[in-house]
């Protein structure tokens, strides 16, 4: 598979809409439920092919949950859709008992994730969703890097009966993979190949890293790996061990609350595993971000590619290798 750094067309809103849209085209127990969020969400083309498919409760978001465990235990495959702080936090119960208590046959779909609400503020960002979710027992937890592997993982679980729970960004993000990316739950995606210290990061994140490691190199700094860790629940210990091997540092950096999310979930498999390894979480403190356009408030906790470099420069001291031989335009060793 290779990977490759160029401007995506569509956000992940719309490869998730556009993949579901075709789905349904042979699928007729696909429905889409949404919350009043048909624009934002990208689902008006859905709605205007499939109106018998198609379900907008209104800002009701724990009667959308609710209806959608009925219709699943009824055979259908309901994917709801809201802003991810709305379904995670407003409808947290019924995702809790309705869904997965119950394992109903219910996609979550989650979007305007992070901080990606941008000047909407503290209320609109989504900042403990992973650490609800990851809770709750048997949940799976996806969030994409890019477009297309949104797309790819949408079209997976449309055939796997059972929950989930998938994290996407409001914002368009460059394409990492090619149309040969293939999704699998569990599974982390080594990006770049270093040593001493790995990135491991998630969403919009990812992207971040990989301009930070392409800096690095450009700049005669250390070669980082840089981890996609789409599937932030089950995590890919497999992984984690294998890295441990030849880094002593692990970074990871997520659009979320240091605590709960995706660092913690690191963290604690790597103690688990005794690992050994020295963890460093870049993320949103123990604090609730003001509404800014979304670059400021990246820059402002740490999560773009100007403060990955810095992170990992701090942290170099630590290790002490200048390995080469990565090319972080197409990804792949050279």
């Amino acid at each position: 598979m290779q990977v490759k750094e160029k401007v995506s067309l569509f956000s992940q809103l719309e490869a998730s809409a556009g993949k579901l849209e075709q789905l349904m085209e042979n699928d007729e127990q696909i429905i889409i439920i949404t919350a009043d969020l048909a624009e934002s969400c990208k689902l008006k083309r859905i709605e205007k092919r499939f109106p018998d498919r198609f379900i907008n409760v209104g800002i009701a978001e724990q009667n959308m949950v609710s209806i959608a465990a009925g219709l699943a235990h009824e055979g259908f495959k309901p994917f709801v859709h809201t802003f991810s702080v709305f379904s995670s936090l407003r409808a947290c119960e019924q995702i809790r008992t309705d869904v997965f208590y119950n394992q109903a046959n219910v996609k979550i779909i989650g979007t305007h994730c992070g901080m990606s609400a941008g000047q909407a503020g503290s209320t609109h960002f989504s900042l403990e969703d992973i650490g609800v979710i990851r809770a709750m027992p048997e949940s799976i937890m996806i969030a994409p890097a890019d477009a297309v592997s949104a797309a790819k993982f949408i079209e997976l679980l449309s055939g796997i009966k059972g929950p989930a729970y998938v994290r996407l960004d409001r914002n368009p993000l460059p394409n990492l993979y090619d149309e040969s990316y293939e999704a699998v739950i569990g599974k982390g995606k080594v990006l770049t190949e270093g040593r001493d210290i790995a990135v491991i990061a998630i969403g919009e994140a990812v992207s971040e890293a990989m301009a930070a490691g392409k800096e690095l190199l450009q700049q005669g700094g250390p070669v980082i790996t840089v981890v996609d860790m789409a599937t932030i629940k089950p995590m890919d210990c497999d992984l984690l061990r294998r890295l441990s091997e030849n880094h002593s540092v692990f970074i990871t950096v997520e659009e979320h609350n240091v605590y709960g999310g995706l660092g913690s979930a690191v963290g604690q498999a790597a103690a688990e595993l005794g690992l050994g390894i020295r963890l460093k979480c870049i993320g949103i403190p123990d604090c609730y971000p003001q509404g800014n356009p979304i670059g400021c408030n990246r820059a402002l906790y740490g999560l773009d590619k100007k403060s990955i470099k810095e992170t990992v420069e701090k942290l170099y001291g630590v290790t002490g290798s200048r390995d080469r031989g990565i090319n972080y335009e197409s990804g792949v060793d050279e």
